[in-house]
């Protein structure tokens, strides 16, 4: 191969041929007349639709995300209206049953009454009279007294009762599983 045979030595890349008070000659996308190729034009094409269509489908799903949560806004807004309004049906059905005293509430107070006067009247007189007489049937309140007895929360002698039996018919399983299993015929 002869010392002028190489691609490095082309001609138009030599640059010393070219004179040092000139630049060299552009080439490619330097070039002053440079062109895109049809093919780069037709992908930067398609690249900028399919830009444009996942835009458009961004916006409207933020769109409808939006739509949505003002919906969601709304939707809470009315449940908490409502839910006031329940608040305050039943405020007025207390502050109604509040102002008829029945015969118990009133021997009650007259007993608190008649043990604050007895005691002398300060602040913890007041408490103590009043942890003395415990009222019993306030509005809103249950009288817990019926419902500890009857309740059978399982603290009782009996508690266990049911575990035991289960453990026993447990284990009458595991035996009879074990003799069969490992009997021989």
């Amino acid at each position: 191969m002869a010392d002028r045979d190489s691609v490095y030595n082309d001609p138009a890349y030599d640059i010393t041929s070219v004179p040092s008070w000139k630049t060299p000659p552009l080439h490619g996308a330097y070039a002053p007349n440079a062109k895109l190729p049809p093919r780069v034009l037709a992908g930067i094409g398609a690249g900028a639709v399919v830009l444009a269509a996942a835009g458009m489908v961004a916006y409207s799903n933020y769109a409808s995300a939006s739509a949505e949560a003002d919906v969601r806004k709304a939707q809470i807004a009315l449940d908490n209206s409502r839910l006031e309004l329940e608040k305050q049906k039943q405020a007025a059905d207390l502050a109604k049953t509040g102002e008829q005293e029945t015969p118990a509430q009133k021997a009650r107070r007259e007993a608190v009454q008649a043990c604050v006067a007895k005691v002398g009247g300060g602040y913890g007189a007041i408490a103590d009279c009043g942890k003395a007489f415990p009222a019993g049937d306030a509005p809103g309140m249950v009288n817990t007294s019926r419902n500890v007895a009857s309740d059978d929360g399982g603290d009782g002698p009996n508690a266990g009762v049911g575990l035991v039996v289960l453990g026993v018919a447990g284990s009458a399983v595991a035996v009879g599983w074990v003799k069969r299993k490992f009997s021989r015929p």
